[in-house]
């Protein structure tokens, strides 16, 4: 192939990768506005309406409708993180880096989660785009270690010194066999590593725990 021909290539190949991010960008962006002003909001008004109720019952609620209301709560703290993870934070002026020392402590002092942290090379060498991937991929590998491991420890390694870039996350939970159960999140990760042209593996033995990693792209 021509040195003409191949940049041209190249162009299209960045052309079509940042078509693809725009779009899982404006269906992400489709989906949290359906759930927010839809369920989220329905859900918000079910359980205002059973607080009225409740108080009114002076201290003597219905058992039955008091399990009713916990399910309800249950189900708009889950339609909330749901969109959390489909709207993420922008990362802080500490970097990605910065981001998981600040959930790491969070992991310790609300969950009794360790989270041990190590890095290699500069995130300054990723593009915006990229290290939005890499704190949205860690953030919700995290989250589905704090739902579904029942690890109190947990490791995340960050190495950004070689090309490509690789980032583990790593419990000693019960881990899955198989393709692992529902709920884990990991078709949103995996798609979230492909729009950027890596991609997202998962270990995982029965017993012994779970690792998730993050290839970048080449």
């Amino acid at each position: 192939m021509s040195p003409v021909r191949s940049r041209t290539q190249s162009r299209s190949d960045t052309f079509a990768q940042q078509a693809v991010e725009d779009a899982v960008a404006r269906e992400r962006a489709r989906i949290s506005r359906e759930l927010h002003d839809g369920i989220a909001t329905e859900l918000a008004g079910a359980i205002s309406l059973f607080k009225v109720y409740l108080e009114s019952r002076k201290g003597q609620p219905d058992e039955t409708l008091k399990n009713v209301f916990d399910i309800l709560e249950r189900s708009l703290k889950h339609v909330r993180e749901s969109l959390a993870e489909l709207r993420p934070a922008a990362i802080g002026p500490d970097g990605v880096l910065g981001d998981v020392r600040h959930q790491a402590g969070e992991f310790a002092r609300v969950y009794g989660i360790r989270v041990e942290l190590s890095s290699n090379g500069t995130e300054d060498m990723l593009s915006p785009h990229h290290r939005e991937v890499v704190a949205q991929v860690v953030r919700e590998a995290l989250t589905n270690v704090r739902r579904h491991s029942g690890s109190t420890i947990c490791r995340v390694k960050m190495g950004f010194a070689a090309r490509p870039f690789l980032i583990e996350v790593s419990d000693e939970g019960r881990g899955f066999a198989g393709v692992g159960p529902s709920g884990y999140g990991l078709m949103g990760m995996r798609e979230r590593a492909a729009g950027i042209g890596g991609r997202l593996e998962v270990v995982s033995t029965e017993g012994r725990g779970t690792t998730v990693f993050l290839f970048g792209p080449n």
